[in-house]
């Protein structure tokens, strides 16, 4: 393929050629320039921005409603009394009941300490020890005297003289020392407290928990001695020995010195497990309903009725502060809409910035609009039914169109926007929701899978919204809802899950419809080009390219070339080509109005504009951009046609009748203005109107050809791109070179498999000259010179 290479181009406009001039405007009138300074401050983002936060936050607070009517007991109530909204309230005096109930309950902790006995046993081995090196010591009666001041000295016990004379008989034998241990250990064990009149806490009626070591057990009061059943106890084991009645008298006697109290109560740790009790009962709340009756006019007041009289008008109390809500509110949403209008700024184009700000917040008004419409629908669902799975509001949550929003903006806009609106949406719901984290979790989720859904089955058709939300949205609703249940171990009640399955579809489905019936109004107010709409808009039935067919079909069949050629190279280019292929066929509309004044539609002996001034027939020409926009607000095209009608001329010159008036008119007598001469549009903005414009002007110079040879094709095309680069038409494009060397290569294809020569047809001469009429009889070959008689003869 012959490439383009652009190298005749010159990119520095010639100083006297052709320029484009600022065309003055008249200036404002003192009212007109207050309109617009209104105009101005109105659609400013940030203006909008408070007014998009100010009327989410308002549907997200709500304003308290005024304190019920006090009552007092037996009084008998003068009206109906309703609860004004659904409330669920702590019921403080059955909370606090039910924890002293708990600590009530908790039984009390008593320690058996150890090393009590073996104190014990230490102190009675010391004192034989000490009673046996003592007598070897000293054996005389007054010595036993002072061995008596001794041990109460030194052991604090209390023995008679009698008793320390039997011991130095008996020689404090070991054997008797064993027995004392083992007898004073064994009772002591079973547990000793000083007297069972300190068992204060209930415990002869409840028993109590005895710690020993590491070890606890319930214990009743039975089980345990207090010193004087510890005594008697002792003097039984003591009775049932077989030892000497001495030994048995001396023994009994020390162990009743040596037995002491071994349970304490362990207050401490008694008082954690009554805290830990009453921490474990959770607050006991009391839920009154919406437009529940609390009582009915004239009956009579009962305790339980002044109770949940209180108990709202402490509510309400509570939420006095709705003021200071609301304000928060506000806050957090004016925050959030700033950082997204400048996240939107940094990643679109200048005049979509606004437009897709205003798609957001409107489309997030309308979002909490439903979400409140929702709630109230399910507060009546559920206080009007009988089922006990029916009862729950929550469960009617599911069944909340969440996701047809994000339905809507991944059909109009890109996949990055639609995603920052799903993350934005469901904040919202969090937030609109208490901080609900299942809903939160269901509209991020389901928000996914709405974008994909759109991105798999594509935009050329709205009935994808369907497709994405019975295929996609619904599956992740129901998925997402087991999966909570089970992540919650609450797989109990089968009929729940199932009814809250059932909402889940319900909300799927209706996220589709709702999107289904917002969307071409969406894409009329915000102005969005869609696949789905172009291929409307495209379709060649439709009345106006009827008309244009029948009326004007040299421009009819103009606009089918553009198309093509446009269509070519906007997929070369990578640019949208339905929305170039649908503003070719439309931007020569506005020549339906007058088509006979336009060469394709003109009969052949037939020029209108022989008889007008160039100057008139200019104003004819270019009047076909102004009559363009009108017919495509009638026909509601959409904005971006609408600027590929305005600017596919540009501002470029009419240079046929400029070239015609410079030669009727003398220089000196007549001074010709170019910018008389010149369309009054604006240079294209996107490379789709600057294509286009392209595409027109290649396709009529390529009719001027005899020869529409691959050469000459290739000149007209370099010509005519060459023509526009130097007249500025281009400049506001964003064309680089590379790309019109694309566009030139596509429009060389293109123009030269429409005018490419097929073979020669055999037995046919279809550019033979015809054959000359015969002459009436009589008078054959009598005006005829004899030479060309003769010739036809021959022939």
């Amino acid at each position: 393929m012959n490439s383009f290479n652009f190298k005749t181009i010159n990119f520095f406009k010639k100083k006297n050629g052709p320029a484009l001039k600022t065309r003055e405007t008249a200036p404002l009138s003192e009212k007109n320039g207050k309109f617009e300074s209104i105009k101005k401050i109105v659609t400013s983002p940030f203006f909008l921005l408070i007014i998009y936060a100010l009327t989410i936050s308002y549907f997200m607070s709500y304003v308290p409603s005024k304190s019920l009517p006090q009552l007092e007991v037996g009084q008998i109530a003068p009206q109906d009394i309703m609860s004004p909204f659904t409330i669920t309230i702590e019921d403080k005096e059955t909370t606090e009941q039910r924890r002293l109930e708990a600590e009530e309950a908790v039984l009390p902790v008593y320690t058996l300490d150890k090393n009590v006995i073996l104190n014990t046993e230490e102190k009675i081995r010391e004192f034989f020890a000490f009673g046996r090196e003592y007598r070897q010591q000293k054996a005389s009666q007054q010595s036993r005297a002072e061995f008596q001041q001794l041990v109460e000295q030194k052991f604090a016990i209390d023995l008679s003289v009698e008793d320390i004379s039997t011991l130095f008989q008996l020689g404090f034998p070991p054997h008797l020392e064993d027995l004392l241990v083992n007898l004073i250990s064994k009772v002591s064990t079973q547990g000793i407290m000083a007297t069972k009149n300190l068992f204060i806490r209930r415990e002869p009626e409840r028993g109590f928990n005895l710690i020993i070591g590491n070890q606890e057990k319930f214990t009743s009061v039975d089980q345990i001695l207090d010193i004087q059943e510890a005594k008697e106890k002792v003097k039984e084991e003591i009775q049932s020995l077989e030892i000497g009645t001495k030994e048995k008298r001396i023994l009994e006697k020390l162990s009743y010195l040596f037995i002491l109290p071994n349970l304490t109560f362990d207050k401490m740790t008694t008082d954690e497990r009554r805290f830990q009790a009453r921490e474990n009962i959770s607050p006991v709340f009391y839920t009154i309903k919406k437009g529940q009756v609390i009582i009915r006019k004239g009956d009579e007041v009962t305790d339980k009725t002044v109770k949940q009289i209180n108990l709202i008008n402490q509510n309400l109390k509570q939420q006095s502060g709705w003021l200071i809500n609301f304000l928060g509110t506000i806050l957090l949403f004016t925050l959030l809409l700033i950082i997204l209008w400048y996240y939107l700024k940094s990643i679109s184009k200048k005049g979509d910035t606004l437009r897709f700000f205003n798609l957001m917040g409107l489309t997030l008004v309308l979002s909490i609009i439903v979400y409140k419409g929702s709630v109230f629908l399910a507060d009546i669902l559920s206080s009007n039914t009988s089922l006990a799975f029916m009862q729950q509001t929550e469960n009617y949550y599911y069944a909340i169109p969440i996701q047809f929003g994000v339905l809507l903006f991944a059909f109009l806009t890109r996949i990055h926007i639609s995603l920052v609106f799903t993350v934005f949406n469901s904040l919202m719901i969090g937030y609109f929701f208490k901080f609900n984290f299942d809903l939160v979790l269901l509209a991020l989720l389901a928000g996914f899978a709405a974008i994909y859904g759109i991105k798999y089955y594509g935009r050329q058709s709205r009935v994808n919204v369907f497709k994405s939300g019975l295929a996609l949205i619904i599956p992740i609703n129901m998925l997402v809802i087991i999966i909570l249940h089970l992540a919650k171990e609450s797989l109990s009640s089968w009929t729940t899950i199932a009814f809250q399955l059932l909402m889940g579809i319900i909300g799927g489905l209706l996220s589709a419809i709702i999107a289904y019936l917002l969307l071409p109004i969406f894409e009329s107010i915000f102005q969005i080009v869609t696949p789905a709409r172009l291929l409307e808009l495209s379709n060649s039935d439709l009345p106006i390219f009827r008309q244009m067919a029948i009326e004007a079909p040299g421009t009819y069949h103009h606009s089918l070339i553009v198309a093509t050629l446009a269509e070519k190279a906007a997929e070369a280019l990578h640019l949208d080509p339905i929305l170039v292929k649908t503003g070719a066929l439309y931007h020569d509309i506005g020549k339906i109005k007058m088509p006979e004044y336009f060469i394709e539609n003109r009969n052949r002996g037939l020029d209108l504009h022989q008889d007008l001034k160039p100057s008139m027939s200019t104003l004819v020409i270019i009047n076909h951009i102004k009559e363009g926009i009108e017919q495509a607000k009638k026909l509601k095209l959409p904005y971006k046609i609408r600027e590929i009608i305005e600017q596919h001329h540009g501002g470029s010159l009419v240079k046929y009748f400029y070239e015609k008036a410079k030669e009727e008119y003398d220089p000196e007598m007549h001074r010709i203005e170019e910018e008389s001469y010149r369309y009054p549009s604006p240079p294209p903005q996107s490379k789709e109107a600057a294509l286009i414009m392209l595409a027109d002007s290649v396709e009529a110079a390529s009719r001027s050809l005899r020869k529409p040879t691959r050469s000459n094709l290739k000149n007209v095309i370099e010509d005519i791109i060459n023509y526009y680069l130097q007249d500025g038409q281009l400049d506001d494009s964003g064309f680089s070179i590379k790309e019109l060397k694309i566009i030139a290569d596509s429009f060389l294809e293109t123009l030269h498999t429409i005018y490419h020569h097929r073979v020669d047809y055999p037995g046919f001469n279809f550019e033979r000259k015809p054959t000359p009429q015969s002459p009436p009889k009589g008078k054959k070959n009598k005006d005829k010179p004899k030479s060309q008689v003769t010739k036809n003869k021959k022939t």
